[in-house]
C-alpha cells in the first residue's frame, strides 16, 4: 500500500467538515443535494478503503490464499500491510460495519411503527406532524396538532409534510444521519443537511400557501408547543427554527437554475472520483474487460 490509499478517505473527511461549516449561497434544494452527495460518498469511502486495507491485510498474513483474490482487489504492489495498520484497519471495518447494520435496523424498526401508526392520530398534547415514506405511508399527526392549530396552520402543516413525502427527503436525512454515526466529526455536516431539507420543505409550504411571514409563525408555534427541557429557548434550537423563521421572514431565495446544477455536478464528479479510485472501480472494470475478451 501507498500514501495515495489513505488519500482519498482524507479529502473526502476535510470536504464534508469544510461543507459542515461554510455555508452555500444556493437555493435549499440544491444545498441539500450536495450534502447528501457529500455524506453518501464519504460513508462509502471511508468502509471502502477500510475494506480493501482489510483484504489487503489478510493477504499479507496469508500470501497463500491472496492467490484466490481477485488481482483488481489488491493494492497493485508487493509491499505487505503493516500490523499496527492493518490491524486497526480491520477493527475500525468491523465496527464500521456493525454500526452501518445497526441503524439500518433502527430505521427500518422506526419505520414499520410509524406505518402502524399513520392510520390514526397519536394520542398525545404535543403537536407532532412526521412525514412517514412508502407505500402505506403519509403525514402523522397528533391530537395536539389537529386541536391546537387552525386550519390554515394545518394547511402549512400539510404542505411541509407532503414536501418531505414529494422530495423523498428521508433518503436525503438518512445519509446524513449514516455518515453521522460512522464518522462522528461529519456532525456538522449532518446537521447542515437536516437543516437543508427543512428549508427546503418550507419553501415549498410557503410558495403553496403564498405567504412566507404566516409560514413562518406556524413552524415558531410548532417549536413553542413542544414542552422545552431547558426553557423556551431550546424550543428554537431543533431543526434550526431561528434559521428557518429568519430565512422565511426574508425574501424567497433565488432558484439557482444554472449555478446549483453546475455545483452540484461538480460535486459528485470530485466525489465519486474519490469514491471510484477507493474502490479500485477502474482495476474492476479492466480486469472485467479483459475476462470478456479472453472468452472471445
Amino acid at each position: 500500500m501507498t500514501w495515495f490509499t489513505l488519500a482519498p478517505p482524507v479529502v473526502m473527511l476535510a470536504l464534508g467538515a469544510l461543507l459542515g461549516r461554510a455555508p452555500l449561497p444556493l437555493h435549499p434544494s440544491w444545498t441539500a443535494r450536495l450534502l447528501a452527495t457529500t455524506c453518501a460518498m464519504t460513508v462509502v469511502t471511508a468502509l471502502g478503503t477500510g475494506v480493501f486495507m482489510s483484504i489487503n491485510y489478510a493477504a499479507t498474513l496469508a500470501p497463500a490464499a491472496a492467490a484466490r483474490v481477485p488481482e483488481w482487489a489488491l493494492f497493485g504492489d508487493d509491499r505487505p500491510v503493516p500490523h499496527p495498520v492493518g490491524v486497526p484497519a480491520v477493527l475500525l471495518t468491523a465496527a464500521g460495519a456493525l454500526v452501518a447494520a445497526r441503524t439500518a435496523a433502527r430505521w427500518a424498526a422506526e419505520l414499520r411503527t410509524a406505518r402502524i401508526q399513520v392510520r390514526e392520530p397519536l394520542e398525545t398534547d404535543v403537536p407532532i406532524a412526521v412525514a412517514v415514506p412508502g407505500r402505506h405511508g403519509g403525514v402523522l399527526l397528533s391530537r395536539g396538532m389537529l386541536r391546537g392549530f387552525t386550519a390554515d396552520e394545518l394547511h402549512v402543516v400539510l404542505q411541509h409534510e407532503a414536501s418531505h413525502l414529494r422530495h423523498r427527503h428521508h433518503r436525503y436525512t438518512a445519509s446524513g444521519a449514516m455518515a453521522r454515526a460512522l464518522l462522528p466529526p461529519l456532525r456538522p455536516l449532518s446537521e447542515r443537511l437536516r437543516l437543508s431539507v427543512e428549508r427546503w420543505a418550507d419553501e415549498d409550504a410557503a410558495e403553496a400557501v403564498g405567504d412566507r411571514a404566516f409560514v413562518a409563525r406556524t413552524i415558531a408555534k410548532a417549536a413553542l408547543a413542544h414542552p422545552p427541557a431547558a426553557g423556551p429557548a431550546a424550543a428554537f434550537a431543533e431543526s434550526g427554527v431561528v434559521q428557518r423563521v429568519e430565512a422565511l421572514l426574508d425574501s424567497p431565495p433565488d432558484r439557482n437554475t444554472v449555478t446549483g446544477p453546475l455545483l452540484f455536478m461538480g460535486n459528485g464528479f470530485v466525489t465519486s472520483s474519490l469514491t471510484g479510485a477507493t474502490l479500485h472501480l477502474d482495476h474492476a472494470a479492466a480486469a472485467l474487460l479483459l475476462y470478456l475478451l479472453s472468452l472471445r
